[in-house]
């Protein structure tokens, strides 16, 4: 049976993209759950949409009537002030939020908290008081994200109409340079899994619409690395830095909620809301990141160009193609026949229990489609089966098959929850 998680903030476009990091999962079912009617009912039918607000006084027992009522194990939480909510009331809360622990989350809602527990890195921006400028600087709200109120300060006379704002400023350096988050998970033992950079393209409205991965430096990583010795993290976080005049990278903020684009590393079959709830299930985790360059651009929905053309695709049945020998799988449907438009060869590779032709026949799905049908006895290895002396890539839910793939192989794989960034859009 799968476990319920609440996805809370649903509807906005952080919780869209967990909700389909994790839509098709064998063992966790995703809620939308929010405070009013958004997006999350055009994507979720059994979203929630009459939770309180978080400062409600009922916020708390409200909340543990919806998770009671709709059997939840798990919160998610994918705006900042609501995190630090949710695991100030943890212990009351009738689920696991998966977050790190509340002090970690109090620290990283608060820039001034966060400087002050990096105090004396290398990687920090020079912090200023009203009595000692150095212009330009850059004024943020020290519980701001998104750029909400944060500005660029020039003369004394701008910083003197900042003291009767009521909004509390962060005074920092001005840092002209190039801006780059870094995805990062750290498992339940306290050791950083993974670190992803990606570097801002194009800005709307203050939240990246345009990035793209990179590789990791020495100086990204010594600043996580850093960052991950002094504080203690559990799950997904992400830091923030942008680059000072010299070229340097300095440090803008840290937050242990999903960014906006996270889904970037999604794409490079590296699924974080996935590996989360595996890891806050008591589950040892593992995963293989791909390794070709993707891109990704942000309007209403998310749309990737993969740089790896590949001419075979080698894709399985159960659970990825079909659901309970019944039911199709509609987003991998569609690139099935994006793939026939293309003329790219499509293989059904299957360890199914069943007879798959009379499967097949069973929900009219024609054996035409398909180039070749491999059945794999179920004691051996798909890779063993696949010839890839033209590129190719696979398709499969299962990671321990997309893992031996991508070590005896060397192609790209593709989870269930990624047949979105195979979807070429531009095709007409």
């Amino acid at each position: 049976m799968k476990s319920n998680v609440m996805i809370f903030g649903g509807g906005g476009y952080n919780a869209v993209q967990v909700y389909f990091s994790l839509k098709n999962s064998v063992r966790f079912h995703p809620i939308m759950a929010g405070s009013y009617d958004n997006h999350a009912t055009y994507i979720s039918k059994d979203a929630i949409i009459d939770l309180p607000f978080t400062k409600d006084e009922n916020f708390i027992e409200k909340l543990n009537e919806c998770v009671q009522a709709h059997n939840i194990k798990f919160i998610i939480p994918t705006h900042d002030s609501a995190a630090l909510t949710l695991m100030e009331n943890q212990e009351r809360i009738k689920a696991t939020v998966v977050c790190s622990c509340l002090e970690t989350t109090r620290m990283c809602r608060y820039k001034s908290l966060t400087y002050k527990a990096l105090e004396g890195a290398d990687f920090l921006p020079t912090i200023y008081t009203y009595n000692a400028p150095e212009f330009p600087l850059f004024a943020k709200d020290d519980v701001g994200q998104g750029g909400r109120n944060a500005r660029l300060v020039r003369t004394k006379d701008e910083l003197e109409k900042l003291k009767s704002d009521p909004v509390e400023y962060v005074l920092c350096e001005y840092l002209p340079g190039k801006e780059v988050t870094i995805d990062c998970f750290t498992d339940r033992h306290g050791v950083l899994r993974f670190t992803q950079p990606r570097y801002r393209e194009r800005l709307m409205n203050g939240i990246t619409a345009r990035t793209s991965n990179a590789e990791m430096t020495e100086e990204l990583l010594h600043i996580v690395t850093e960052i991950s010795r002094r504080i203690k993290f559990r799950g997904y976080w992400f830091v923030q830095c942008k680059a000072d005049s010299d070229g340097k990278f300095k440090l803008m903020e840290i937050s242990t909620r999903f960014a906006g684009t996270f889904d970037l590393s999604k794409s490079l079959d590296v699924n974080l809301p996935l590996l989360a709830l595996c890891d806050f299930s008591e589950m040892e985790v593992d995963f293989t990141p791909n390794k070709y360059k993707i891109s990704l651009d942000k309007t209403y929905i998310d749309r990737y160009k993969i740089d790896y053309p590949y001419g075979r695709v080698y894709l399985d049945f159960d659970d990825t193609l079909v659901f309970g020998r019944s039911k199709y799988n509609t987003e991998a449907m569609r690139f099935v026949y994006q793939c026939l438009n293309k003329g790219i060869s499509i293989v059904l590779i299957t360890k199914h229990e069943y007879d798959i032709h009379e499967t097949m026949k069973k929900i009219r799905l024609s054996e035409n489609i398909f180039d070749e049908i491999v059945e794999v006895p179920l004691d051996r290895k798909k890779y063993e089966f696949m010839d890839v002396t033209i590129p190719s890539i696979f398709i499969d839910n299962a990671y321990a098959e997309r893992k031996a793939v991508k070590e005896h192989l060397g192609i790209p794989t593709f989870d269930v929850s990624n047949f979105d960034c195979l979807i070429d859009w531009s095709e007409e």
